[in-house]
């Protein structure tokens, strides 16, 4: 017997790749939702009461804690033209793509300009939050000096890109390592104000040699094709709002994001704006 289920939402970065014929695995579960695992495509299934993933498809919350209930890691999934299915050891999951809302997820364009950075209310408000408090990075001597480097990132200087790239590409424990979330972070703010293609290549290069955990790499590569998580969305477009209470409510979301990994994205897109506002 199947499992149709019908509604819920997918993110506009996947409608390319579902009708793509395509077999996978569930990769891993956790408490926010089930990670599958395609050749070309990572896919991330939640709850339609939380965020939208870059690569996400959210349904209703009840019937994901009824997937979440007899799934495991490395049962079979498939890609098929009409829905994603999903097959266990007690039953077969559909979910059919023509019920589901399409969500622009692409990287919103902002009006702030570069010289006004630092008078927005998103700033004043990241930089009063002691974000490094609650940051998962240990804040050694060495990680300050390349934290500095990055609010004067070296231009033109790919060498010195890679360098930083390294230091904290795969830096932490977890799905997404702390250092992933910094960098980001970071490269929102840089993406924000189309501030360095250098660097963007340069985290395209480093994010190729795979030294980082699956999770983060589908992150990057949702990043690097101009796609965000919906909270991150709601961010971006926070440069261009002054409506404190409104700031105050995506940001206290993303918070709550994970153990640190909202903390460590807030942190890295505040020295991402830092350095564009210096550049």
């Amino acid at each position: 017997m199947v499992n149709n289920i019908k509604g819920g939402v997918i993110s506009s970065l996947l409608l390319p790749l579902i009708h793509k014929i395509e077999i996978g695995q569930v990769h891993s579960l956790f408490k926010r939702g089930i990670n599958i695992e395609f050749d070309d495509t990572h896919l991330f299934l939640s709850a339609t009461t939380k965020p939208l993933s870059a690569f996400g498809i959210n349904i209703a919350p009840n019937k994901l804690e009824d997937i979440k209930r007899y799934v495991k890691v490395g049962d079979l999934v498939v890609k098929k033209q009409h829905a994603l299915v999903i097959y266990s050891e007690s039953d077969i999951v559909a979910i059919h793509y023509d019920d589901l809302s399409v969500l622009d997820l692409s990287f919103p364009v902002v009006t702030c300009q570069k010289n006004a950075i630092q008078e927005t209310m998103l700033y004043r408000v990241l930089e009063q939050s002691n974000l490094t408090e609650h940051i998962g990075l240990v804040m050694d001597d060495t990680t300050v000096e390349k934290i500095k480097q990055l609010t004067h990132l070296p231009k033109k200087d790919k060498h010195a890109q890679h360098a930083l790239i390294d230091y904290f590409l795969g830096r932490g424990i977890g799905l997404t390592p702390s250092g992933d979330d910094l960098l980001m972070g970071y490269t929102m703010a840089v993406m924000a104000f189309s501030a360095s293609s250098d660097w963007l290549g340069s985290l395209a290069y480093k994010v190729s040699e795979n030294k980082t955990t699956y999770i983060s790499i589908a992150y990057f590569h949702a990043l690097l094709h101009d796609h965000l998580s919906e909270n991150f969305v709601a961010l971006v477009k926070l440069l261009d709002e002054n409506n404190r209470e409104m700031i105050d409510r995506v940001i206290k979301t993303i918070q709550n994001y994970g153990h640190t990994s909202g903390y460590d994205t807030l942190y890295g897109f505040w020295l991402g704006l830092t350095m564009v506002s210096k550049s």
